[in-house]
């Protein structure tokens, strides 16, 4: 499940857009906004609601969603160069909006922002994630995960250096299929320190009060 942050969905429409995303994609993703208190520091991408793309769209797309988070922006209108879309992962939607278009260029937003030529492998120093054996090596060495480290590790080192909750880390590894509340996320994270994690290497920090991130 894919965390989406909601910026400037207080717009009479976006209501009933957001209900009609909600019945389309099921539990795929995982909608919630940041009037509510929410940051684009968990997020895996951002929609942003905004009537109009002016001067200052750039500095306030990245302000709103964060530094690298990808953003999916609804604008009401929009003059060709108003915001470089090839200096950051942004795509554009215009009125009418309708909830599958949106969620395809969700989906969109998502293939750019891997890369075209990232391949089928993370690759952190001596840390190699080859994601189409479902294996990890690390200095040449096999490391044997369960599935649920082997999601955790892929999905926390996709994302090298975004801070995750344990809220936001159960809802993306776990989807709802989980018991133990966020102590399941420290325990997996225990477990997979104590399997690639060493003097040499420390792949994994805690960031107090919040959660983790992969260094």
């Amino acid at each position: 499940m894919s965390t989406i942050l909601l910026i400037g969905f207080d717009h009479p429409d976006s209501a009933h857009l957001l209900d009609q995303m909600r019945q389309l994609c099921g539990s795929r993703h995982d909608f919630v906004d940041a009037a509510g208190g929410e940051t684009g520091a968990s997020a895996d991408a951002a929609i942003v609601w905004r009537h109009s793309l002016g001067d200052d769209a750039a500095p306030a797309l990245a302000a709103a969603a964060g530094p690298g988070v990808p953003a999916l922006v609804l604008a009401q209108d929009f003059v060709p160069g108003q915001i470089d879309f090839n200096a950051a992962h942004i795509e554009l939607a215009l009125p009418p909006f309708q909830p599958s278009e949106v969620l395809t260029r969700l989906d969109i937003l998502f293939s750019r922002a891997r890369g075209a030529g990232a391949g089928d492998t993370i690759r952190h120093g001596d840390l190699v994630i080859d994601q189409v054996r479902y294996e990890v090596t690390l200095a040449g060495k096999k490391i044997d995960l369960t599935y649920k480290e082997y999601e955790l590790l892929r999905y926390m080192a996709s994302r090298p250096g975004r801070v995750f909750s344990r809220e936001s880390l159960l809802r993306a590894v776990w989807d709802y299929d989980y018991f133990g509340g966020t102590r399941t996320v420290d325990v997996h994270v225990r477990r997979l320190r104590s399997k690639i994690d060493s003097a040499r290497h420390q792949f994994i920090e805690t960031v107090w009060n919040v959660g983790y991130r992969f260094r």
